[in-house]
């Protein structure tokens, strides 16, 4: 990341944090045949993306497609308003939402059905949010991946989203690092993580291309002296507002036996974690540009596990990912 003279810089997030007015997942919703656990997964192409999100063709009520935004931090699925005028999509009602810069009200749409990767969901309620805002015609919200398995493959740049069996094994890649999770609202938060030796609660936003740092966090980071130094910055939200903070590079990135280092981190007062309950407790929401360090990420809501696959030794950038931490004994 390039340091700016004016020490000021400008960080568009996609993520939407926390859609309080529903349950994250919809009443009535309903997966497709396609969607059976003995069914393999489909495999699509992630598409292009102006800031390096992941994408997925998006399907709805047959129409299509559109690349949607896969994002883990969000609660809802989310659609853009031209797009949802061009559809004629029911209004529904208004609910608040909270996105990086705090609460606001946005209007809803019924989406009939949606399909994606080979399967269905029907009948999802979608805020409706400004298409200059979300950088896209819509996100891919976790009321659509709750008890999926998307498998991000950066390598070859494409992307698998299957049913999660949480009784069933999974193969993995024998160079695969697997790290537990615990579930709260929704979100997977990584155990065994910490960043500069601190122990952090960390979490996947692939809505992100940046990573974020709550004010627990770097206020913890400069009480022990171990903070980077640190610019200020501005952040944009999907629903247009804008927060102030401070960004830096974070030495050490640890979660389970792998470790990030000279990781760029956006220090912010976002309300999505005193959403979460984590306002007083240092956490990290690790971006999309973090996680394209790995040769491939895969997120299992099902199983409560996260797995990272490294690139091959000859590939990896020291500056930007160590080496597997050796077990312990």
């Amino acid at each position: 990341m390039r340091r700016h003279r004016a020490g000021l810089c400008a960080v568009r997030f996609a993520g939407l944090a926390i859609g309080l007015a529903a349950a994250w997942m919809p009443v009535g919703a309903q997966t497709s045949p396609a969607l059976d656990p003995d069914i393999p997964p489909t495999v699509v192409p992630t598409g292009a993306s102006l800031d390096a999100r992941v994408t997925i063709p998006i399907h709805i009520d047959g129409k299509g497609p559109w690349n949607f935004v896969i994002d883990t931090g969000s609660q809802r699925t989310v659609i853009a308003r031209d797009l949802a005028e061009r559809l004629a999509l029911p209004a529904r009602t208004s609910v608040t939402i909270i996105s990086m810069t705090g609460r606001s009200e946005a209007s809803t749409v019924a989406v009939p059905r949606l399909g994606f990767a080979g399967g269905t969901i029907d009948d999802i309620e979608a805020p409706v949010l400004e298409g200059e805002h979300l950088g896209a015609p819509g996100l891919l919200g976790l009321d659509s991946l709750h008890a999926k398995r998307v498998t991000l493959d950066f390598r070859s740049g494409r992307m698998a989203i299957a049913s999660s069996h949480p009784r069933r094994p999974v193969s993995v890649d024998p160079d695969t690092i697997v790290v537990e999770a615990r579930r709260k609202r929704g979100q997977l938060i990584l155990l065994d993580s910490n960043v500069n030796g601190m122990r952090v609660a960390i979490m996947l936003d692939t809505g992100t291309d940046f990573s974020i740092g709550n004010m627990a966090l770097r206020n913890k980071l400069i009480a022990k002296k171990r903070a980077p130094e640190l610019l200020t910055a501005s952040l944009t939200s999907v629903t247009g507002g804008t927060l102030s903070g401070e960004v830096g590079r974070i030495k050490s990135v640890k979660m389970g036996r792998v470790n990030l280092i000279d990781v760029p981190v956006l220090f912010v007062d976002a309300s999505p974690f005193a959403e979460l309950g984590m306002a007083d407790k240092p956490a990290l929401l690790l971006g999309i540009s973090a996680l394209r360090l790995f040769d491939r990420v895969a997120i299992d809501f099902g199983r409560g596990k996260v797995d990272f696959l490294l690139p091959d030794a000859s590939e990896l950038e020291r500056t930007q990912l160590a080496a597997i931490i050796p077990p312990k004994g």
